[in-house]
């Protein structure tokens, strides 16, 4: 039985839906799908237009929207994906710092606690061992690892674990580590190459206090956007990004740089095409949103 359509077969169903090819021709849609993305990758930006209730066909959607969407979706996704691989890297700086100067840490007893209350953390390193990149570190020192060692073997997801374990047992000598699962969830999403920006509507996302205070703060965003903007799962945690990243990592260059390719990117790219979203007020809402954050998190800079 046949399972894959054709790129004619996929043009002719977004036709039924009611997609248009007035700016991207159907020969020129077929190139793309063939060579930059997958149908249903793509089609997923679809959930960010209304529907007819009458036939269930899309209101104002051209296949030019969709590609736009993705194409934006993939340049973000690489800009997050940096800032998560910071910040992953702060947190080990910052761990590993202050357990060298804890006096009842030596390296190796705080792992040994970690790992007995989560063992799956050990299962975890195993499926690597085979791996030449850390091969030798997993034989040499499994299952007692230094957290020097340690560190350089668990995933971000363990690595936040790790964190909030050891604030657990030292209150207060680390930054709050509240957000940082907000964080493990963009870095999982962008390293899988997740969609991002494909539903951007109000959804049940509870912000954080923290999170809320903040936004408080950026002119131009009143108690309606906040509300609803960090109720979406993804506006949420790419807010959640921008704070942590100011937060854990320290005045510099790179801290610096980063702030400055999300403003250009937010300046430049994603209004290249600005028209396709003039009808779309939830594309053109989260923009404005997302934008009042970046330039206020730029003033510093």
């Amino acid at each position: 039985m046949k399972l894959l359509k054709t790129s004619d077969e996929l043009i002719s169903h977004m036709k039924e839906k009611g997609i248009k090819f007035d700016i991207v021709k159907e020969d020129d849609a077929k190139v793309f799908l063939q060579n930059n993305n997958y149908y249903m990758k793509l089609a997923s930006y679809r959930a960010n237009y209304d529907k007819r209730k009458s036939d269930g066909s899309y209101i104002n959607l051209d296949f030019a929207y969709l590609q736009e969407l993705s194409t934006i979706d993939m340049h973000l996704r690489y800009l997050i994906l940096q800032m998560c691989l910071d910040i992953e890297h702060a947190l080990k700086t910052r761990l590993l710092k202050d357990i060298e100067s804890n006096p009842k840490e030596d390296g190796y007893d705080i792992i040994r606690r970690f790992i007995t209350k989560y063992e799956r953390s050990c299962y975890n390193i195993q499926k690597h061992k085979s791996s030449e990149y850390c091969r030798e570190l997993i034989e040499k020192y499994y299952p007692y690892f230094p957290v020097w060692v340690f560190v350089e073997l668990i995933s971000f997801g363990d690595m936040v674990k790790l964190y909030e374990y050891y604030m657990e047992r030292y209150p207060r000598r680390l930054k709050d580590s509240e957000l940082l699962y907000s964080i493990r969830d963009l870095r999982n999403a962008t390293a899988h190459s997740n969609c991002l920006i494909n539903k951007l509507q109000r959804g049940t996302n509870k912000p954080s206090v923290k999170i809320i205070k903040f936004i408080s703060n950026v002119d131009g965003i009143g108690v309606s956007m906040r509300t609803n903007k960090l109720s979406n799962k993804f506006l949420y945690d790419f807010i959640c990004l921008l704070y942590v990243y100011n937060e854990f990592i320290d005045v510099g260059i790179i801290k610096e740089k980063r702030f400055k390719q999300i403003k250009e990117f937010v300046d430049g790219r994603v209004i290249r095409n600005k028209e396709y979203f003039n009808k779309n007020e939830c594309v053109k809402t989260a923009y404005i949103f997302v934008k009042k954050v970046v330039d206020y998190m730029n003033e510093p800079c």
